[in-house]
């Protein structure tokens, strides 16, 4: 059992963190899938962060992190993101009066680029690697006595991400088990200390892409190291972790079991989720979809699954390519 005094946050955390996104965040849909529940021979229901407002969970924590933030006197904001944390980050920035700047990968797609700039930000580019243009991030605003906001390593990013269990659990509180996809950590440490502090026994399961299965070798290693990272298409989940991230030894006590999902599972499960569920969704929470579809996972019939679909921001070329690979076929 989690150990709650030893957590970075706490459940009621998380119930500040919904006070503070209430009326800006949306509380998406909670909806069946007849095509998964086939899947797997149980009931399937996705939580669908594709459709909140940014197009990704990271809206959540990005929020909760800035409203704190100007609650505690800081109004300057430095961030790094090839994508959907900038987003969200970009978004907050709305609802407060912070200054953010958001430093991107020069190789970072054209399209994030092209959004990010569209937004009220400081952006730029430098590195042509996610770890580097963190570092330079860091850095300046500590040069510049800015507050930094990470994408998973704060308090405040992961309790905002914690608000999806709450809402998940207080409309199916049967749930039994809970299917998330984990680059850093944030979301499936924030979701499941709420998660297992509303039920002991819930079933965690974390998805990692198998070309980048960094915090699932991590707590199998039971310390943080540099894990080789291969190129993905979930992108939003890929990459290595900073050697003190908080999300560490969470995941490591709220994670029941983990899998690692293969490219081709991924791209398929893009395509096969548009066909059956009409929506358009990106590689980082295929992921966590492809685990129930591919049966990389032992359900029981009397489960009740929940599976996070954690975004929609998928590149135009990214899905150009998995057209190509479907229609080769």
């Amino acid at each position: 059992m989690l150990s709650l005094e030893k957590s970075a946050i706490h459940p009621s955390d998380v119930l500040a963190a919904r006070r503070r996104l209430a009326g800006r965040a949306l509380v998406t849909p909670l909806c069946g899938s007849q095509w998964l529940s086939q899947c797997c021979r149980a009931e399937v229901v996705c939580k669908l962060e594709n459709l909140q407002v940014g197009g990704s969970f990271k809206f959540r924590g990005a929020l909760n992190c800035l409203t704190w933030a100007k609650e505690n006197g800081i109004h300057k904001i430095w961030s790094a993101s090839a994508g959907n944390h900038g987003i969200g980050v970009a978004e907050a920035q709305r609802y407060t009066d912070c200054e953010a700047t958001i430093c991107i990968p020069t190789n970072a797609s054209p399209a994030k680029k092209e959004r990010l700039r569209s937004y009220n930000v400081g952006v730029i580019e430098h590195g042509s690697d996610c770890d580097v243009t963190e570092g330079y991030a860091r850095r300046l605003a500590r040069e510049k006595k800015a507050f930094y906001v990470s994408p998973y390593n704060d308090p405040h990013v992961m309790a905002g991400q914690g608000t999806i269990a709450l809402e998940m659990l207080e409309a199916r509180p049967d749930l039994t088990a809970l299917v998330v996809s984990v680059g850093g950590g944030g979301l499936v440490g924030g979701i499941g200390v709420v998660a297992k502090a509303f039920n002991p026994g819930i079933r965690i399961i974390a998805a990692v892409a198998a070309n980048s299965p960094v915090m699932m070798e991590c707590v199998k290693g039971g310390r943080v190291a540099p894990v080789f990272v291969d190129k993905t298409i979930a992108d939003g989940i890929a990459g290595n972790i900073e050697p003190d991230s908080i999300t560490f030894p969470v995941c490591r006590e709220v994670v029941d079991d983990w899998v690692a999902v293969e490219e081709a599972d991924i791209a398929r499960t893009i395509f096969e989720f548009l066909d059956n569920e009409g929506m358009l969704i990106e590689g980082a929470a295929a992921v966590a979809v492809a685990a129930v579809r591919c049966g990389l996972i032992d359900f029981e019939p009397t489960d009740k699954i929940g599976v996070v679909v954690c975004g929609g921001n998928i590149a135009r070329e990214t899905w150009q390519d998995i057209c190509r690979q479907n229609l080769a076929r």
